[in-house]
């Protein structure tokens, strides 16, 4: 049976090595918190000099993450789809010979209720091998429905942008059985990290109850990266989930001067605190 036609899901025997800092159990039970945060979830290969594979290219049916304690085999409750397979094809194909050096593809990048999710499940459409130029068959055992099962967990922070890595070990992944024979199978190997991308910049506007905007901008554009409001008794403000970088900020409000602070660093997974201001009337 030819890879390009067929329709394939993956079974738990899948082999995950869990290498994040932190992971919690199965047991653990969800937040009430309705706070959220952003999960990215990229896609890897770890490098490899593999005989004559020019390219291993696999279409996702859909991703699935799933949030607070675990489910009976059958259940639903509590999966959340990250990709789903109403995207356009190309947005869920992936060549995974491609993806080493730097290189990655995005699965998705969602806003997620924060707290504890205790696996992933992926569910393959369609994978074609291409060796020496030629499509080759291409086994995938199979569960009904079951798909690839990542059990371990991860946990999603409020208000930062949270990087989930899966590293698709192909050679570790792909064997030819029995040598020579021309024939594959893919045993896939992954390895999950979780990091960081994010931190936050916090200060306070005075005078306090002006119905002051903070603004977080990109300097190279002056484009509005992320924005909030003050809070109306103590000018306190947080501006979330900015990547690591550089930026200005800007305070904001009607009947008074913008001001503007620049060159403000942010560190992932870090606050940078004090960044503050006293707004003047206009026309003073």
């Amino acid at each position: 049976m030819n890879s390009r036609t067929m329709r394939l899901i993956f079974t738990a025997g899948a082999v995950l090595l869990l290498v994040m800092g932190g992971f919690i159990s199965c047991s653990e039970t969800t937040s009430t918190d309705a706070e959220t945060g952003t999960l990215r979830m990229v896609l890897v290969d770890a490098p490899a000099d593999l005989e004559g594979v020019e390219s291993l290219e696999i279409v996702f049916d859909r991703v699935m993450v799933h949030r607070g304690i675990c489910q009976d085999e059958d259940s639903t409750d509590g999966w959340i789809t990250v990709l789903s397979d109403t995207l356009p094809v190309e947005q869920r194909t992936f060549d995974l010979i491609e993806l080493v050096n730097g290189d990655f593809g995005i699965i998705c990048e969602d806003d997620l209720e924060a707290g504890a999710y205790t696996q992933i499940r992926i569910i393959i459409e369609s994978a074609t091998l291409v060796v020496d130029g030629e499509p080759q068959d291409l086994f995938i055992p199979s569960g009904e429905q079951s798909g690839i099962k990542l059990v371990g967990g991860f946990k999603v922070d409020p208000g930062v942008i949270t990087a989930l890595t899966l590293d698709f070990d192909v050679a570790k992944s792909l064997h030819e059985a029995p040598p020579g024979s021309g024939r594959y199978i893919l045993r896939p190997t992954i390895r999950l990290t979780q990091t960081t991308l994010s931190g936050t910049i916090s200060g306070t506007v005075l005078p306090a109850g002006i119905g002051s905007v903070i603004y977080a901008l990109d300097p190279s554009t002056v484009d509005t990266v992320a924005s909030t409001l003050a809070d109306p008794v103590t000018g306190e403000y947080v501006l979330q989930a900015l990547l690591a970088g550089i930026y200005d900020v800007r305070a904001s409000a009607v009947g008074y001067t913008d001001s503007t602070r620049t060159g403000i660093a942010v560190t992932a997974g870090v606050n940078t605190p004090d960044v503050d201001f006293e707004l003047i009337p206009s026309g003073i």
